[in-house]
């Protein structure tokens, strides 16, 4: 407001400077010097040029409602008709004449007032004004008045909350706007500006009315803008400003709300389809799954569910396979069981009698059958070293070789230092057999063990040369020992292939076990892969001593 202010003042005081430098009506207004007689008026000459002249200063100024020079003798040349303006002014004694005599030449800012020299007496205007010094003798020879429409302060004080008051008082505080004619202002207050030059505000009460006044003073005129509100005006905007805040907020809330209702509701749905099948679960139904289609963790969570409950389920259908083909085995064992005791003192009986009657072969074959006997009915343990079953293995191939004789030829190549790791009691057993009864017991040949270490795993790999199976025989072997099945027609103990394999990966897991490999007429080939394990680690012994072979 006051940058506005200022913007017309300026320009203003700009114009009434014009005619301190226009010779020509420096001489017009030193022919007006002394108050004429009666009622003479100038020169239609001279009112014409002066016309002109102030004319040019008005050019495009809407907001100038004229321009007034006055002579001494009371005479005025005005841009404004004789119907508007009269063409002297008799009385000169008024207090705006007094107010620009006062100023010596500066200019003076005046407040709405309504001059005399209008022929319609109700005219307000606003003005600028300063005295015409003649330049040569700093004498006054006039003066000039612009007189700026009522309409141009209404708008550079427009207050757009009508709840406001808006003033404007000069530097002596007199007002300049509103005029006291109008409107009379209890200036009471005006005495509060002192005590807010530092922060341009205070709070007073007018008329038992409570105001916040808030004032700017214009370094340029002096001049001061004031405005004062009612604290009943500011707070009723805050509480308005609160009210919207808060509908803000509880819409805010709202929205939040039901899109949270809205977003949550596929995810609370998958949940408790989540929920109920768990508890299916819980009540043994291992068929249950969960169908959840979204890809979020819930999904990730149905996903994983399903899971677990497909190994769950795998697990226990191995687990009562393996529970039944052990207990199928203990069946098999029970129906093959004798009196330990009674073939023990049978088998002595005939080592004796071989003796007594020097067939020391027999007495041999028989001490290695009672050997066989104690090592396979013998439950004190269920892990062996290599050594022990090594010893197992001299037993059987030495009753071997009484039926097959220089057929049958063995090697062993074992790593130093092998011997002492555990391993399940009867697992090379069926292999050997399996060489000489399928590899070379019709023309006869070698077979070789050799024992070493690799990559911290035992290796035991059981070969023969002899006549070796098809590609097609290879093939069904192999689906026979990974699914672990045992056929009905095997008599090597009751233990297969498949079986070694299986209870390989039952004590080790299932990247252990056997591997075979062989071509027709080119051998057999069996390799085992364990860990290595010693009796020193009680894990692994309480392991093997809880299944039986």
């Amino acid at each position: 407001m006051n940058q506005n202010l200022n913007r017309y003042i300026k320009e203003m005081q700009i114009i009434s400077l014009s005619p301190l430098y226009d010779l020509e009506v420096l001489e017009i207004l030193k022919s007006h010097q002394a108050p004429s007689e009666g009622t003479s008026f100038p020169p239609a000459s001279e009112r014409i040029k002066l016309w002109r002249y102030i004319s040019s200063l008005i050019h495009m100024r809407n907001e100038i409602k004229g321009i007034h020079i006055l002579a001494n003798d009371g005479t005025i040349f005005s841009n404004l008709d004789s119907n508007t303006v009269m063409l002297k002014v008799f009385e000169t004694n008024n207090d705006w004449v007094k107010k620009i005599k006062k100023a010596d030449g500066e200019w003076v800012l005046l407040p709405l007032h309504k001059p005399n020299y209008y022929i319609q007496k109700d005219v307000s205007v606003f003005s600028v004004a300063r005295l015409i010094r003649d330049p040569s003798t700093y004498e006054p020879l006039g003066m000039i008045k612009i007189d700026l429409k009522q309409d141009l302060i209404n708008e550079i004080v427009s207050n757009p909350n009508s709840k406001s008051h808006i003033f404007i008082v000069d530097q002596d505080n007199q007002f300049i706007y509103p005029n006291k004619e109008d409107k009379i202002i209890e200036q009471s207050f005006l005495s509060e500006l002192e005590t807010i030059k530092v922060r341009n505000y205070t709070n007073i009460p007018i008329n038992g009315t409570d105001y916040m006044m808030v004032y700017n003073q214009s370094s340029y005129s002096g001049v001061k803008t004031i405005m004062l509100t009612p604290h009943s005006t500011i707070f009723s905007e805050v509480n308005n400003v609160k009210k919207l805040i808060i509908l803000v907020i509880f819409l805010g809330m709202l929205v939040s709300l039901l899109l949270g209702l809205i977003l949550s509701k596929p995810l609370v749905s998958s949940i408790h389809r989540l929920r109920d099948a768990m508890d299916n679960v819980k009540k043994g139904n291992l068929a249950q799954r969960v169908i959840i289609s979204s890809n979020d963790e819930i999904g990730q969570l149905g996903t994983g569910f399903n899971h677990m409950i497909n190994e769950i389920d795998r697990l226990v259908s191995e687990v009562y396979k393996t529970g039944l083909r052990e207990k199928d085995a203990e069946i098999r064992a029970l129906q093959s069981q004798m009196n330990p005791h009674f073939l023990y003192n049978t088998l002595e009986s005939i080592n004796m009698l071989a003796i007594t009657n020097g067939n020391l072969d027999v007495s041999d074959m028989v001490s290695s059958l009672g050997r066989l006997l104690r090592y396979t009915i013998d439950n004190s343990s269920k892990v062996v070293t290599l050594d022990e079953e090594l010893a197992f293995i001299h037993s059987y191939l030495a009753i071997q070789k009484v039926r097959m004789g220089e057929e049958l030829q063995y090697r062993e190549e074992i790593e130093e230092g092998s011997q002492h790791v555990l391993l399940p009691k009867l697992v090379l057993q069926p292999l050997v057999e399996n060489a000489i009864i399928h590899g070379i017991f019709k023309q006869g040949g070698h077979i070789s063990i050799k024992v070493y270490t690799e990559n911290q795993l035992l290796k035991i790999e059981i070969t023969d040369n002899g006549q070796g199976v098809t590609l097609e025989q290879l093939t069904k072997l192999k689906t026979l020992i990974e699914t672990q099945q045992s056929s009905s027609t095997e008599k090597h103990n009751g233990i297969a292939l498949s079986n070694v394999h299986g209870r390989i990966q039952l004590l080790y897991g299932n990247q252990y076990g056997i591997k075979i490999k062989g071509q027709e007429q080119k051998g057999f080939s069996v390799s085992l892969t364990l860990p290595i394990r010693y009796r020193t680690d009680e894990a692994d012994l309480q392991i093997f001593t809880s299944i039986t072979p």
